[in-house]
C-alpha cells in the first residue's frame, strides 16, 4: 500500500462533543452534541458513547424506538443537550430540530411515549405575510425542494444557554416582497429570543441588497443567497463569548462575522468580484459563483481558531476571485477605525481548477475534515473530498493539504484510486487502538453508487488505497458519523438515499446502516432489513448527517425526526 509521508499521529486535541467556543465548553462527562459533524474540525466522531456496542447493535436489540413529526423538511443536523430545565415542565435531555419551515423544535430525546409534545417550539412565520422562500424564487435551479427555510445546521452556546439558528423568509407589505435574512438567538430552554435577537442579515428582492465590505461595489442580495453551511462558533480574542461564522452561496459566496455575545456585525468576506467578469470565459458555465456551501459543512476551524472556507465552482484569479479554494481566513482588527476586516491569509486551490470550473466539479460540494495535529515537520493537516476530477486531473482525486502552508495554487499531496469523490458527502475521522482511519463516502456519477471506504492514517502516511470498504454500495453517496468509548467500540452510521438525486423531493424512505468501524465489511443493522416495516424511516433529504449520543441515533428526514436505540424489537 503507498503511502504519503507524514509525521506520528495524535488523537485530536479537541473533544468531539466540546462547544464550539471555549466559553460554552460541557463540564466532563456530559455528553452533548452542540454543532455539525459533532466538532469544529468535523470529524464527525463521538468518543463517549458506552451504550452502543457492535455486540448489541443488530436487528434483534436495535431498531426505531419512535419519531416526533415536524412541519417541514430536516436538513440541519439534530443537535443535543443534556439536562436542560424547560419551564413548567421539569429537566430533560433535549434534541434540537430546525426545518426548512421556520421553525425550531426542541424534544425530549428520551421519549415520545411520555411528551409526545414538542417541549416547545417556534415559528418565524406569519402567514400570509411571512413565509419560506419557494426555492424557485431563489437563484437558479431549485436545489433545495419546495421551501427553503432553516437549511444551515445551528450551533449552541452553553454558557448562555443559547442556541443560534439563521432563517430565511419572504415578506409581503402590500404589493412589495421582499426576501430577509435572519440570525436569531434562543434560549434553550424556552426558545424565546434572547436579549438583541434577531438581528436582520439583509433585506431586499432580486439585485437589491446590502453592502457588507465599505467601499464594494458587491451587494449581499437575500433573494438569493442560501445559507447552507453549519454556523460556526469560535474562540477567538476579545469576544467574550466567540464569533459566529456564517456561509452562503448564490450571487457569488460569502463569509460573515458576528459577535455572539452581542450579534454585531463584526465583518464580511466575499470570494467572487462579479463585476469583474460580467460573462463567463469561453467554454465556461455558470457566471462565477464560488459559493461556501459543502453540502451543509463548508466552514471549520482549527484548536487556534483559525477558520477555513472552501468554494465551488468560480473564477480565480488569488486576488479578488477565489472559485475552487480552500481560504484561510482571520479576523482583524483595524485600531485606528475600530472596524474588522475579514480576509485569507493563506490558501490552497488544485491545479486542476480551471478545469474543474469548466465542467462543474466543485472543489467545495463537501466539508473539509481538519485531522489531528501531529509532530514533525508537517503536523497540521486537512483532508479534502471534492467532486471527482478524473476529466481534468485523474491523480488528483481526494487532497492532503498542509494548513501551515497551504500551497496556494497546486500545492497539495493528492491521494488516488479508493473512493475518487466526494460530492456532497463530508469524511469522517476515528482512531481505533490500533489504527486510525478517514471514512470516504463519495458518490459516484452513474447509477451504480459506491461502497463507503476507509483509508489509514499513521505515522508512514496517509494510505493511497482503501483499507477497507462496505459490501453495498450508497447511490448518492454518504456522510458518516463514528461512534465508540474511546478507542473501543467503534461505529460507523450512514445514511443511504436509494434514489435519484433529481427526483424532488425524494418519496422513498432513507435508510440507516450501522457498520464495525474496524471492518466495514461487517454491517451490523440497516432499518431497512427487518420485517413490517418495523424500523423504515420518513423520506429522506440531503446533507443529512445523523446524530449519535446517549445510546440513540437521530435521523432528520421530510417529515418526521426518527430515533433509534437499543430495544426489545419484535421481527
Amino acid at each position: 500500500m503507498r503511502r504519503f509521508m507524514l509525521s506520528s499521529i495524535a488523537l485530536l486535541c479537541t473533544s468531539s462533543l466540546v462547544l464550539a467556543a471555549k466559553p460554552g465548553s460541557a463540564p466532563q462527562n456530559v455528553v452533548n452534541v452542540l454543532t455539525r459533524q459533532n466538532d469544529n474540525q468535523h470529524t464527525s466522531q463521538n468518543l463517549q458513547e458506552s451504550i452502543l456496542t457492535p455486540a448489541n447493535v443488530n436487528s434483534t436489540g436495535f431498531g426505531k424506538l419512535f419519531s416526533f413529526p415536524v412541519n417541514g423538511q430536516v436538513y440541519a443536523q439534530p443537535l443535543y443537550v443534556q439536562n436542560v430545565t424547560i419551564p413548567s415542565k421539569g429537566t430533560h435531555n433535549v434534541v434540537y430540530v430546525a426545518t426548512e419551515n421556520d421553525s425550531v423544535y426542541a424534544f425530549d430525546a428520551d421519549s415520545a411515549k411520555l411528551n409526545p409534545q414538542p417541549l416547545w417550539q417556534v415559528t418565524f412565520l406569519k402567514p400570509p405575510s411571512v413565509l419560506g422562500v419557494p426555492c424557485a424564487a431563489g437563484a437558479g435551479i431549485c436545489q433545495l425542494f419546495p421551501i427553503v427555510g432553516i437549511t444551515a445546521t445551528p450551533v449552541i452556546n452553553l454558557a448562555t444557554n443559547t442556541l443560534f439558528v439563521v432563517a430565511r423568509t419572504q415578506e409581503t407589505t402590500g404589493t412589495v416582497v421582499s426576501y430577509v435574512t435572519r440570525l436569531h438567538a434562543l434560549d434553550l430552554s424556552s426558545g424565546a429570543e434572547q436579549a438583541g435577537s434577531p438581528t436582520i442579515i439583509c433585506s431586499g428582492s432580486g439585485n437589491k441588497g446590502c453592502t457588507l465590505i465599505s467601499g464594494s461595489s458587491v451587494v449581499f442580495a437575500p433573494q438569493h443567497q442560501q445559507g447552507r453551511p453549519g454556523l460556526l462558533l469560535v474562540s477567538t480574542p476579545g469576544f467574550a463569548q466567540g464569533v459566529l461564522f456564517l456561509g452562503f452561496a448564490g450571487d457569488g459566496g460569502w463569509v460573515l462575522a458576528y459577535d455572539a455575545a452581542t450579534l454585531q456585525f463584526l465583518a464580511a468576506f466575499i470570494t467572487t468580484d462579479q463585476k469583474k467578469h460580467t460573462s463567463p470565459p469561453p467554454g465556461l458555465p455558470g457566471n462565477g459563483q464560488a459559493g461556501v456551501w459543502g453540502a451543509g459543512g463548508g466552514m471549520t476551524a482549527d484548536s487556534l481558531g483559525n477558520v477555513y472556507a472552501i468554494t465551488g465552482d468560480g473564477f480565480f484569479d488569488g486576488v479578488t476571485n477565489w472559485g475552487d479554494s480552500v481560504l484561510k481566513l482571520a479576523l482583524t482588527l483595524n485600531s485606528s477605525t475600530g472596524t474588522y476586516t475579514l480576509a485569507p491569509t493563506d490558501y490552497f486551490t488544485p491545479s486542476d481548477q480551471a478545469c474543474r470550473f469548466s465542467v462543474g466539479l466543485d472543489l467545495g460540494s463537501t466539508s473539509p475534515l481538519i485531522l489531528p495535529s501531529q509532530g514533525g515537520t508537517t503536523p497540521n493537516l486537512m483532508i479534502i473530498a471534492p467532486k471527482s476530477s478524473t476529466s481534468c486531473d485523474p491523480t488528483s482525486s481526494i487532497y492532503v493539504v498542509n494548513r501551515d502552508q497551504m500551497g496556494h495554487m497546486g500545492g497539495q499531496v493528492s491521494l488516488s484510486n479508493g473512493s475518487r469523490k466526494g460530492d456532497e458527502n463530508s469524511p469522517a475521522y476515528w482512531a481505533s487502538a490500533t489504527s486510525h482511519y478517514i471514512y470516504n463516502g463519495g458518490r459516484n456519477s452513474d447509477s451504480t453508487g459506491e461502497p463507503l471506504r476507509a483509508f489509514t492514517v499513521s505515522s508512514a502516511g496517509v494510505s493511497t488505497d482503501s483499507a477497507m470498504s462496505t459490501a453495498n454500495k450508497f447511490l448518492l453517496g454518504t456522510s458518516p458519523a463514528i461512534s465508540s468509548n474511546g478507542t473501543s467500540n467503534g461505529i460507523v452510521w450512514a445514511l443511504d438515499r436509494t434514489e435519484s438525486g433529481d427526483i424532488l423531493p425524494g418519496t422513498l424512505p432513507i435508510v440507516l446502516h450501522a457498520y464495525d468501524a474496524t471492518k466495514l465489511s461487517t454491517e451490523l443493522y440497516n432499518s431497512s432489513q427487518t420485517t413490517r416495516g418495523r424500523d423504515t424511516a420518513g423520506p429522506s433529504v440531503k446533507f443529512q448527517v445523523p446524530t449519535v449520543v446517549d445510546g440513540k441515533v437521530y435521523v432528520g428526514t421530510q417529515t418526521e425526526l426518527d430515533v433509534y436505540g437499543l430495544c426489545p424489537c419484535p421481527q
